[in-house]
């Protein structure tokens, strides 16, 4: 095949297709004798409606010119009919009856040969029964019988050569022996009949070497095909096995792929056949000379997204960009020592052109030409990359928070004194006191500790979300307000805040404490992000999302309220900003600018919000951070008011408090002791149990976790077999979870979150007490 540097010829030469073949017999020989019998069978199917339609003519043609018989030899005309119409066309009626038997199969060459015999001796009967020089009329039509049998009838070039042999020797002789013919014409004839019969021989021998590399160009053809259709089922499994997690992902291109059927009766050349596979593949496939490096082939997809003359450029130049060959090409790897093509080779790399990621499977090949050249096939592997670092993002979040979350708990078991001591204190403690001021800051300390454990817990996922509707505009104020942004302007003077809140932007649901943590965490991120003088703005705005806008994340279509905190500081490299929201990641140094949490405390409570995030920064120019959460039209809530102490006291009931920790159990007995109860306490669900079977109680405050083997559902569970309708509240340190939530099926009180403060237990035990008995529903 002629291989051009900016072109592949669409016709193949058949000079260029190496076959062997026989050179008197035209067999296939050598290494593809194997190929005989399939030619035979193919060439018997192909020929045999065309060999029936010659019967058909041969009978119309040789019973059309026996009207010229009776014209031209009139006295003759009966043994010419004779010929004509009892020896040969029953001859070719007969051949075209048994055309249509299975054994037809076995001897229509040999048959193909006798109706040229007969059909030439029934001619050189005509003529030498015929009166001369009028009967060499009849020659002629010996000469139109061996052409008809070399060219038109489809038979093989021994089997023609053989009749056409026979057919002129046979009318040279009837010219010898039964003709009156001089030896002049016995010359001429006898020389013209030869070489017309040479001629013959020479069309039918190119006719069936022209039929016989076809039929080995088709064979050709078809394992090309094969090996192409294998090509294709690697690939797909290479990709079905990359992609196994992502089958979503994938989905959509393995309905790309196609099996290609070839067109009936005709012969494509083989990189025709190529290019329309290739070209129904899409992933980026190209073949390149492993000397010179230059593109020779490449497939629709490729051309799309490097250009349509990207065939004759060298490939690291159109694919890669670079002036020098890629250093991890693998070019080297792909043959062997003796520079044969070897085993193929896998990889993934990023484009620097694109900056997509592809894994790329490349082997080395046998050109046409006999060159060797790689073929490297492309896939765009991005959607996966981002996929996993988006499912590596959320592993590391969830087990950071997993950790705050254990943390989070022993603290508020820790804090529960720091918060309720002190307000037991405060009732003791007459007002203007200096020491009532300082147990109002320990108190004050204590919750703020409590808050912060909060935030552990929001960032672990696991706290209980406060859903009231509140109005982003009232956080951020009371942001602008609050000592932590005062503090915040005295170190960072150089920075000037500004807000920009529209005034009918719509409530949201959530956690003000949180949001509020989010806005603060957000400004003091962007304020020790600007060494010099700059600015940052707060703004909110109401946002409808006609489709979902792709950015840092994916924001689906909806009603938002959008709050963006922007800053001029110094920007965050791309390669830093999607890891911004990370645990602990910071680039500033731990224990001056913060621990790492903020940002990731922003994320957990957007998420906790069913909000989203979309995170953009130009090094040098400042960052920008918007913040989605979904609308609500609910109006905002009048703020509870305080409760005096004689609403919540109670009535010399009497608790018991079940908890494992010694400090906890104190703590609740010295509240509820000022709050007119009758306490009792004990270490452990078993201890609780004996407890109950020993004396009844109004009401349990049960711990929910406790070591080592009870917990706070099967202490319930078990005094509800002693004491059906056992009245209970329940406190713990961690957050609501289906434990809790199975205990309240069950028939325990309110659920309340460790530290607590005098009112919240008081409230909860007067509204328990309060409350119908419980049915024991286990």
């Amino acid at each position: 095949m002629n291989l051009a540097k900016n072109k592949i010829d669409v016709a193949i030469p058949y000079s260029m297709i190496q076959v062997s073949l026989n050179p008197l017999t035209l067999d296939f020989t050598g290494r593809d004798q194997t190929l005989e019998k399939p030619f035979r069978r193919a060439y018997f199917s192909n020929s045999l409606d065309h060999v029936r339609r010659c019967k058909l003519y041969a009978i119309l043609f040789f019973s059309i010119f026996g009207i010229l018989d009776a014209y031209v030899f009139p006295e003759q005309k009966f043994q010419l009919w004779f010929i004509r119409y009892v020896m040969v066309c029953p001859v070719f009626l007969v051949g075209l009856i048994f055309s249509y038997t299975d054994v037809y199969r076995r001897f229509w060459q040999p048959i193909n040969a006798f109706y040229i015999i007969v059909t030439g001796v029934a001619y050189i009967a005509m003529v030498v029964i015929t009166p001369a020089p009028e009967s060499y009329f009849y020659g002629v039509g010996t000469i139109f019988c061996v052409f008809f049998g070399y060219t038109f009838i489809h038979a093989r070039f021994v089997t023609a050569s053989i009749a056409g042999f026979f057919v002129v020797g046979g009318y040279q002789a009837a010219m010898m022996w039964l003709m009156d013919a001089s030896d002049v014409i016995q010359l001429i004839y006898g020389a013209h009949f030869l070489g017309i019969n040479l001629l013959g021989m020479l069309i039918c021998y190119s006719i069936e070497i022209h039929q016989r590399k076809s039929f080995f160009l088709n064979y050709l053809l078809e394992k090309e095909k094969e090996k192409t259709e294998q090509i294709n089922r690697n690939l797909e499994k290479r990709v079905e096995a990359r992609t196994a997690a992502l089958q979503r992902i994938n989905r959509d291109l393995n309905k790309e792929i196609r099996e290609r059927k070839q067109a009936e009766g005709r012969v494509r050349a083989s990189h025709e056949q190529l290019e329309t596979i290739l070209d129904s593949i899409d992933a980026d496939i190209h073949l390149s000379d492993m000397e010179s490096r230059r593109i020779l082939l490449a497939n629709r997809h490729m051309k799309k997204n490097y250009g349509d003359d990207i065939v004759g450029q060298v490939c690291h130049q159109a694919v890669m960009g670079q002036e020098q060959p890629c250093q991890q090409c693998k070019a080297h790897m792909l043959v062997d020592e003796n520079g044969r093509p070897g085993e193929g080779r896998s990889w993934e790399e990023k484009n620097p052109v694109n900056g997509r990621w592809y894994i790329i499977y490349a082997r080395a090949i046998v050109w046409e030409d006999g060159r060797i050249a790689q073929l490297q096939v492309a896939t765009d592997i991005t959607a996966m990359k981002e996929m996993e670092s988006r499912l590596q993002r959320a592993q590391k979040m969830e087990a950071i928070g997993t950790l705050a979350g254990g943390v989070a708990h022993d603290l508020n078991n820790i804090l529960s004194g720091l918060v309720g001591y002190p307000e037991l204190l405060l009732l003791d403690i007459p007002e203007g006191s200096d020491a009532r001021t300082i147990v109002e800051t320990i108190k004050n300390s204590g919750e703020k500790a409590a808050a912060i454990v909060q935030d552990m817990l929001a960032l672990a996922r696991r706290g209980v979300p406060v859903n009231d509707v509140v109005s982003l505009n009232r956080i951020v104020r009371d942001y602008l307000d609050s000592p932590e942004l005062a503090k915040l302007k005295s170190v960072h003077f150089q920075v000037t805040i500004r807000a920009d809140l529209e005034p009918t932007v719509f409530n949201i649901v959530g956690s003000a404490v949180h949001l509020g943590k989010t806005v603060m965490n957000l400004v003091t991120n962007a304020a020790e992000a600007i060494p010099h003088v700059g600015e940052i703005t707060i703004s909110t705005r109401n946002c409808y999302m006609d489709r979902p806008m792709h950015g840092f994340e994916t924001v689906p279509e909806g009603e938002y309220v959008r709050l963006r905190v922007a800053d001029t500081g110094i920007g965050i490299p791309m390669r830093n900003l999607e890891r911004v929201f990370e645990p602990f990641y910071t680039k500033k140094k731990m224990g001056r600018s913060g621990t790492g949490l903020g940002m990731a405390v922003v994320w957990g409570t957007v998420k906790d919000h069913h909000g989203f995030i979309d995170a953009r920064s130009v090094e040098g120019r400042g960052t920008v951070f918007d913040l989605y959460f979904p609308v609500s039209r609910q109006d905002l809530e009048a703020e509870a008011e305080v409760l005096p102490l004689d609403r919540y006291r109670g009535a010399g009931e009497s608790v018991l408090v079940v908890d494992d920790i010694k400090e906890q159990r104190d703590m609740a007995a010295f509240m509820l002791n000022r709050l007119n109860y009758r306490v009792d306490t004990v270490a452990s669900g078993q201890d609780a149990v004996d407890f109950i079977r020993r004396a009844a109680v109004d009401i349990l405050v049960l711990d929910m976790i406790m070591d080592p083997e009870m917990d706070g559902l099967e202490t319930y569970r078990q005094i509800l077999a002693i004491a059906p309708g056992q009245k209970a509240i329940i406190a713990s340190g961690f957050s609501e979870s289906q434990r809790v939530l199975e205990a309240q099926r069950l028939g325990a009180g309110r659920y309340i979150k460790k530290p607590y403060r005098m009112e919240q237990i008081g409230m909860a035990l007067k509204e328990q007490l309060a409350a119908a008995p419980a049915d024991n529903r286990s």
